[in-house]
């Protein structure tokens, strides 16, 4: 029975619903409920932002290679080859190798550099890297030549090592022009006669500075009559004109210093008789001959050429 009664009620209630359902009301009711949801601040669903910062950790040189002491060669570049590692630890491809770059600096000179060392190996956290600066001749010779090394990650967090030092020795060099003197043709009674083709220039082609300029001369034989000379010592010698007047006098065999001159350490191309062009100028004069001597030609061709050295 009570069956039954449960099959005929939910008969009726479908009878009822679906008209209803027909004519929308159900529908409507639905719609109305949400919007009062809405209104009451009843979502049924929610926005959330999202911020996430990925860490950095910047690179580091931990080994830079020794230098051991080395020097210019004479007149040219000396290249310096050495090598060093960097690392960081979110791995090798964090590193840009594209900006590694060395340096070696030394107060009150010019710096000498490469901004393009050649990295050669990487394998985990490390980048191994090779450097070649060109030092030249004319650097300044010191124990405390700082070597410079920097690298920066793809976040371009940069890293500097400046922590050791090597020694570029000293070169004592020089090469002169031209190799001869000439004079045109003198009298007797003709006194204070400058060379017709100094001065001779003196270039320092090492990086020794304040270098001395001495000059060995030799009594002159005449090339017929080997009995007559022009002496040494009737020659003077100076670095601004022919030294007629305040000229160093020379000495047969005997290096003289001449006082009026000093070599100094620099670019010698530039061509400049300067304190930083490594350049210096001597002139030459002959104040007189002996009064005794025949007309002929005189010459170093007994005794050997003048000798021009440089000292510290």
């Amino acid at each position: 029975m009570k069956r039954g009664k449960l099959l005929i009620f939910v008969g009726i209630l479908v009878l009822l619903i679906v008209p209803l359902i027909s004519a929308g009301v159900l529908s409507d009711f639905w719609s109305d409920f949400k919007e009062k949801i809405r209104i009451t601040g009843y979502e049924s669903y929610g926005n959330v932002s999202v911020n996430i910062t990925i860490g950095n950790n910047p690179p580091t040189i931990d080994w830079v290679e020794t230098i051991d002491p080395i020097g210019p060669i004479d007149d040219t570049i000396r290249p310096i080859t050495f090598n060093f590692t960097a690392t960081d630890p979110d791995g090798y491809t964090n590193i840009n190798v594209s900006t590694a770059e060395s340096r070696f600096q030394l107060s009150n000179e010019p710096t000498r550099s490469n901004l393009s060392c050649v990295n050669w190996s990487q394998s985990g956290d490390d980048v191994n890297f090779t450097c070649t600066i060109n030092m030249w001749y004319f650097d300044k010779a010191d124990t405390s030549w700082i070597i410079n090394v920097t690298i920066k990650d793809i976040n371009n967090a940069p890293y500097v090592n400046a922590s050791k030092t090597f020694e570029y020795t000293p070169l004592l060099g020089m090469k002169m022009s031209p190799t001869f003197l000439n004079w045109s043709e003198i009298g007797l009674s003709t006194p204070d006669t400058g060379s017709n083709n100094d001065p001779i220039i003196i270039n320092n082609t090492g990086n020794d500075d304040s270098v001395s300029i001495n000059v060995t001369a030799f009594n002159l034989e005449g090339e017929i009559n080997t009995d007559e000379y022009i002496y040494a010592n009737n020659f003077t010698v100076e670095n601004a004109s022919e030294g007629c007047t305040a000229g160093t006098t020379l000495s047969n065999a005997t290096s003289i210093n001449i006082t009026s001159a000093i070599l100094f350490r620099g670019n010698h191309s530039l061509n400049h008789n300067n304190a930083t062009s490594g350049q210096e100028q001597t002139y030459f004069c002959l104040k007189g001959v002996p009064q005794d001597i025949g007309s002929q030609s005189y010459s170093t061709a007994a005794y050997g050429s003048w000798t021009i050295t440089v000292s510290v």
